[in-house]
């Protein structure tokens, strides 16, 4: 289930050749994400920023070569919020929007044909779902859909693997991209940040990372954070808070399934946040206080 551990995440980062030290910073104002606040942006993610939109089209023939039908690429998005059906479909649009300003952005209207959004709207089935739920249909979704799709069967050991969500090490979907390996979900608090944040966020849920069994799914969150049972800021609770504003972004990050490592933030945190006034849900604290 890639343990939630400090430690177990610097040695993954190690077996798949990614750096366990810090970037250097530096300043910049980052122009649209919270009026003109000053940022603290990490040196390799400005390089991200500078790249484009390099992996989406699995340049590399990694996934294609795999599979014996058309690959798409595009976000599976869970509701579990059904209080707002306005606020719902506003939050579709910006997700929308954001894929066609960063393909007209980089220049890759040649990607438009390929992107595919799959929602799972089911108010029976999703209504206040936990990430623990997520997660358990959504790696459901990965075996039904992609097992047909393979160029060559699994074995019944790499079936195993594929199946079991608890799994200590990569299964074969490991390299297979984003699409089988991420999704977002929205709950109230995305929805509630599109009037109280500037730029609004979705959760994005990682398959591989974060999995309890049911039976270890009732424990205490540790004070001052949203999930998790440490204090500790790299606990890794296999979900994390993002800007709608780069959902393309962080999809093509996500192709490389190892970056989480370098991209994961523990919530409430979130890339770009000064602080806790900064954060995802800060509004409800705010209307706590007497």
């Amino acid at each position: 289930m890639f343990l939630r551990s400090t430690v177990h995440r610097a040695a993954k980062s190690v077996l798949f050749n990614t750096s366990c030290l810090p970037a250097p910073t530096l300043s910049i104002r980052v122009a649209g994400l919270v009026g003109s606040q000053s940022r603290r942006i990490t040196g390799h993610r400005i390089m991200e920023e500078k790249r484009g939109l390099s992996q989406i089209d699995d340049p590399k023939g990694i996934v294609r070569r795999k599979l014996n039908c058309h690959f798409p690429w595009g976000w599976v998005v869970y509701r579990t919020s059904y209080s707002d059906e306005e606020a719902w479909q506003k939050m579709l649009n910006y997700l929308r929007e954001d894929v066609m300003d960063f393909l007209k952005r980089y220049k890759r209207m040649d990607l438009l044909p390929f992107h595919e959004r799959i929602i799972m709207d089911d108010k029976a089935k999703f209504e206040g779902a936990t990430s623990h739920d997520i997660r358990d249909h959504f790696a459901t979704w990965v075996v039904d859909t992609v097992t047909p799709k393979l160029i060559t069967a699994l074995s019944e050991s790499e079936m195993k693997q594929l199946r079991d969500p608890y799994k200590e090490d990569p299964g074969p979907e490991w390299t297979m991209g984003a699409w089988y390996n991420f999704c977002l979900f929205i709950d109230d608090i995305c929805l509630e940040s599109m009037e109280h944040m500037i730029n609004p966020v979705v959760k994005m849920l990682a398959k591989n990372f974060g999995a309890r069994r049911p039976e270890d799914r009732n424990y205490a969150v540790y004070p001052g954070w949203e999930d998790g049972e440490t204090e500790e800021s790299d606990e890794d609770v296999g979900w994390m808070y993002t800007w709608v504003m780069e959902s393309v972004s962080n999809y093509d990050k996500m192709m490389e399934t190892h970056e989480w490592y370098d991209e994961y933030r523990r919530p409430p945190g979130i890339w770009y946040s000064l602080g806790e006034s900064d954060f995802p849900g800060h509004w409800r604290k705010c209307t706590n206080v007497k």
